[in-house]
């Protein structure tokens, strides 16, 4: 897979928490003072970040962090197939399609928005 799709599916990814988090109050107020560090590590070996802070999330950027409080690793067809609800979340992770680093705490949290 590309950068671009790898991108792609990354904004998808924003897009859908951002969504979830406007149209979702219960969601809002069970993640407004949750405030996460999360990277992407793609199979392809590209890493991308972003900050979960005040119930908004931010761009994406680019490499890998030195401390990431949720580490996410996959490839763009599961994440693609996650975002499009072709398979669920603990299909995904219970299959090792997807790899989560995060505590207990924090893996439900973002469960929420997705």
């Amino acid at each position: 897979m590309s950068v671009e799709e790898e991108k792609e599916a990354l904004e998808k990814l924003v897009n859908k928490f951002k969504k979830k988090i406007e149209e979702d109050q219960a969601v809002k107020k069970k993640i407004e003072d949750f405030q996460r560090d999360i990277q992407v590590d793609f199979d392809s070996g590209n890493n991308y970040n972003l900050s979960l802070e005040n119930a908004e999330v931010s761009d994406i950027r680019e490499g890998a962090l030195e401390d990431s409080d949720i580490t996410l690793a996959t490839d763009v067809g599961t994440l693609d197939d996650l975002l499009e609800g072709e398979v669920g979340a603990m299909q995904a992770y219970a299959s090792n399609k997807i790899k989560v680093d995060a505590s207990l705490t924090d893996m439900l949290k973002f469960k929420e928005l997705l």
